[in-house]
């Protein structure tokens, strides 16, 4: 691509006079950069290793000092903004389906897809500046997903609403608020790890994926995901105990998972926690806590089935009641 035509793109401006007028691809991961890339500076200190990985071209949004005059550096007012617009130009030659989906349909993606077979299926990162990577890679007829609809009008205007579909399901158990056994179509499925509340996320993406995926990878999945605890707070089996805590730090899912839980483990003894201060209109009754070292000691105290805690992930609460071990225990 040629240098004078990415200054039109991004609407950048030239800062020196380069002997070289073109650039092989774009990378905003300094340590992928190869002779003759361009190279999105993110962080000013990676400016020297992209120059010794034989860049072409520096494109900037602050002040640096020009290091290396052979070489076009590209001034712009936002980076994110020129982002885009290089990806939407490098999009807007290929024949793509393309289409955004709401955030479990899109974690579900991420799990559930398989990298050969499903080598036509692309999934646009949230932080678009990882998207270069897989550009080089579409080819016509691909299909890419994006969890963000206002970001997909941004990079390919032509797009549609992947969770449109309506399914039949059933002879439906639910064995635990976190496992399910039901029928669609000519297929059953048996204990699946997933909550009957995201039944139709799962079916729109496993259908999509052609009912050809590993199931095991739901493991992954981490909405609704139990850590089941005993009363030392000391991880146990998978339904080894009746206590079991759950976190959400999406704000879109806590809601529904709210009313879910209350609405399915209605005789249960549910405790909500935060670090936040959460909004009183809520009607919710939660325990504020100052720290998560507070956790086990609050809990150990406490008469509960299940604890919901908003605003955190499942990694950092699984990794804070994995800090410190009680002891044995006789459940």
């Amino acid at each position: 691509m040629q240098i004078t035509s990415i200054l039109d793109i991004i609407d950048g401006r030239l800062l020196n006079q380069p002997s070289i007028s073109f650039i092989y691809s774009i990378k905003t991961n300094v340590k992928r950069v190869k002779e003759g890339d361009l190279f999105i500076v993110q962080k000013k200190e990676d400016i020297p290793l992209a120059l010794e990985n034989g860049a072409f071209a520096i494109v900037i949004d602050e002040e640096v000092e020009i290091l290396d005059n052979e070489i076009a550096w590209i001034k712009v007012k936002k980076l994110n903004e020129a982002i885009i617009k290089l990806i939407r130009f490098l999009l807007s030659n290929k024949k793509l389906t393309a289409f955004f989906c709401n955030t479990i349909s899109f974690q579900l993606f991420n799990i559930l897809k398989k990298t050969t077979l499903h080598s036509h299926i692309k999934i646009v990162p949230n932080d678009l500046s990882k998207f270069f990577k897989l550009i080089d890679e579409l080819e016509d007829n691909d299909t890419i997903i994006c969890s963000k609809k206002e970001l997909l009008d941004d990079i390919y205007p032509v797009n549609f609403d992947f969770n449109t579909k309506h399914y039949e399901i059933k002879n439906l158990i639910e064995h635990s608020i976190f496992e399910t056994s039901f029928s669609y179509q000519d297929r059953y499925f048996s204990k699946v790890k997933i909550s009957s509340l995201y039944l139709k996320e799962f079916l729109d993406v496993y259908s999509f994926l052609g009912f050809n995926a590993d199931l095991n990878k739901l493991k992954k999945f981490n909405n609704l995901k139990p850590i089941f605890v005993d009363k030392l707070i000391n991880h146990t089996d998978y339904g080894k105990t009746d206590k079991f805590l759950i976190a959400q730090n999406n704000q879109l899912l806590i809601d529904q998972e709210i009313k879910y839980l209350k609405n399915k483990y209605k005789y249960a003894k549910i405790l909500y926690l935060t670090l936040e201060e959460v909004d009183d209109n809520t009607n919710l009754d939660y325990i504020h806590i100052d720290s998560l070292e507070d956790l086990k000691n609050i809990l150990k105290k406490s008469q509960f089935n299940a604890v919901y805690f908003l605003g955190i992930d499942y990694e950092t609460l699984y990794n804070q009641i994995s800090k410190q071990n009680n002891g044995p225990t006789l459940i």
